[in-house]
C-alpha cells in the first residue's frame, strides 16, 4: 500500500510543480508540445519496447486488441444515442467525451511503475484503442451528429497509425514477439535510459496542459459527461473483473484501464467539431485528476 501511495502521490507532485512553472511564468503551455514529441518519439516507444521484448504471445494479446477497440465503439455509440436530442457540438462533445482512452501519456507511464510485466497488454489494448481514435470514432460522430469535417478513409486511417511511433512500435514489438525475436541485453540497456524518463515527462506535460478555469454554464454539461463517462466506466469495470475468464493481473489492468482519462486526440477532434477550447481542456483536465484517484484507489484494493 505505501508504494502505491508514495507513487501517486509523486505523480500529483509532478503535474502541480509544471502547473505552477506555467502560472508563474516559468514556461508556457507550449512548451508542452516539445515534452509531447520527446515523449511520443522517444520515452514512449522506448517503454514499449522494454514492456514488450521477450513476451509470449497468446491468444490474450488478441482479446486485449478486441475490448480496446471495442468498448470505444459501445461508448461512442451510447453517447450518440443518449444525447441526440442535444445539439450537434453538444452531442459530438459526449461521444468524444465518453470515448477514446489516454494510455499512453498516462495510464502506461502509471501502471508500469507497479505492474512492468502488464505492459504488453496495456499496448495490446491500446493498439484496439488508437484505430477508434484514429478515425473510427471521428466516423461515428459525423454519422450520428450530421456533421462533415473531414473526409476520412481506410487508407488515410492506416496512415494515421503508420505514422504514430507508439502505434508502429506497438506493432514491430508485436511481429517480434509473435516470431519469437528478443532484442539483447545491450541493446536494452541503452533503450531503458529513454524509458526510465517516460513517466516524468508525461505527468510534467499534463501539468502544463492543466486547464483548471471554466465559465459556469460550461461546468454543468462537463460535470455530466464526466458523471456519464465514469459510471460507464464502472459497469465496463465490472463486466471486464467479474465476467471475463483472464488471470487476476489481466482482469485488473482491465479496470485500471475502464477509467483511464480522456484521450488527447479526443481533445483535439472535440475542438474541432465546434466545441470550446476552454470546456473540452478543463474536462480533460479534470478527468486526469480523476483517473488518478480512482485508479490509485483501485490498486490499493483489488
Amino acid at each position: 500500500m505505501g508504494p502505491i501511495l508514495i507513487q501517486a502521490v509523486g505523480f500529483l507532485l509532478v503535474i502541480l510543480v509544471a502547473y505552477l512553472f506555467k502560472k508563474r511564468g516559468m514556461l508556457k503551455e507550449q512548451d508542452g508540445h516539445i515534452l509531447s514529441k520527446m515523449i511520443v518519439y522517444i520515452t514512449l516507444p522506448a517503454a514499449i519496447i522494454v514492456g514488450f521484448n521477450g513476451v509470449a504471445v497468446n491468444a490474450t494479446f488478441f482479446l486485449m486488441i478486441f475490448l480496446g477497440f471495442f468498448s470505444n465503439v459501445v461508448l461512442v455509440v451510447l453517447g450518440g444515442v443518449w444525447w441526440r436530442k442535444k445539439s450537434a457540438v453538444d452531442q459530438s462533445l459526449l461521444m468524444f467525451g465518453i470515448s477514446g482512452y489516454n494510455i499512453g501519456n498516462f495510464t502506461m507511464p502509471f501502471v508500469q511503475g507497479f505492474f512492468p510485466a502488464a505492459v504488453p497488454f496495456i499496448g495490446s489494448f491500446d493498439m484496439g484503442n488508437s484505430l477508434m481514435l484514429a478515425g473510427g470514432t471521428t466516423v461515428a460522430v459525423e454519422k450520428m451528429t450530421g456533421q462533415n469535417k473531414e473526409v476520412l478513409s481506410l487508407v488515410r486511417t492506416l496512415q494515421k497509425l503508420l505514422s504514430s511511433p507508439p502505434f508502429t512500435t506497438y506493432l514491430i514489438m508485436l511481429i517480434l514477439a509473435l516470431t519469437g525475436i528478443a532484442l539483447p541485453d545491450s541493446v536494452l540497456n541503452i533503450v531503458h535510459l529513454f524509458s526510465n524518463a517516460n513517466a516524468f515527462l508525461s505527468m510534467f506535460m499534463i501539468g502544463l496542459y492543466l486547464e483548471l478555469q471554466i465559465d459556469r454554464s460550461s461546468l454543468t454539461t462537463v460535470a455530466k459527461i464526466l458523471g456519464f463517462r465514469y459510471g460507464c466506466g464502472a459497469v465496463l469495470a465490472a463486466a471486464f473483473y467479474f465476467l471475463l475468464p483472464l488471470p487476476q493481473i489481466v482482469r485488473t489492468i482491465l479496470v485500471l484501464l475502464a477509467f483511464a482519462p480522456f484521450a488527447s486526440l479526443s481533445t483535439i477532434n472535440a475542438i474541432i467539431f465546434g466545441n470550446k477550447s476552454t470546456k473540452v481542456g478543463f474536462l480533460s483536465s479534470a478527468s486526469i485528476i480523476i483517473s488518478l484517484l480512482i485508479m490509485t484507489s483501485i490498486l490499493l484494493f483489488l
